[in-house]
């Protein structure tokens, strides 16, 4: 619903919907992340907002709810280390049926770009994640050789490379899209 109305472009990062929202919505300061979040994914919550342009008291109430925050708290699962193995057991499985082949150096960066720009890149914080992220990276992955996924937990330098492995997060206004531009393998 917010990517339709705001018409935002398929690589807009959440930074510049948030900015498109704020002055979408009639307000000088930037919608609060967890608000954004919260419309983009509660199409009832970001009616109410859109309905409370004209009533700046209300559009504020709704911004600074505190049900912004659990709600995305609630989204963030955190992941276990039995999850994260289960998850790196899984994809070397898949990749060994692969052939240990890995992408071409142009997929990788385009791969490599889309997670560095994402919302839900961070630090390694799991004791498998610091194990598993290297700072040792070959040209391309390098830049990303210490990040992780917030959302699946893996190391990027790692997943990017491996032609069985997919984004977990949908491209903004493409459902049929992940982040990194690919068809959603099911």
């Amino acid at each position: 619903m917010i990517h339709e109305i705001l018409e935002v472009d398929e690589n807009a990062s959440l930074e510049d919907i948030a900015v498109k929202f704020s002055s979408f919505l009639g307000i000088k300061e930037k919608v609060p992340m967890e608000a954004l979040l919260r419309a983009i994914n509660d199409p009832s919550y970001a009616q109410n907002l859109i309905i409370s342009r004209q009533a700046p008291g209300f559009l504020n109430a709704l911004l600074a709810d505190p049900q912004n925050k659990e709600y995305a708290v609630k989204q963030k699962k955190e992941l276990s280390n039995t999850d994260l193995v289960k998850k790196a057991g899984t994809a070397l499985l898949n990749w060994s049926k692969a052939g240990f082949t890995v992408v071409s150096s142009e997929v990788l960066e385009k791969r490599e770009d889309a997670c560095l720009s994402c919302e839900h890149l961070g630090k390694p914080e799991k004791f498998l994640q610091k194990l598993v992220t290297s700072k040792s990276g070959e040209a391309i992955g390098k830049r990303a050789a210490d990040c992780v996924c917030k959302v699946c937990g893996c190391s990027i330098s790692k997943k990017i490379r491996i032609p069985s492995e997919s984004c977990p997060v949908n491209m903004p206004g493409h459902p049929e899209l992940n982040k990194w531009g690919e068809l959603i393998k099911d």
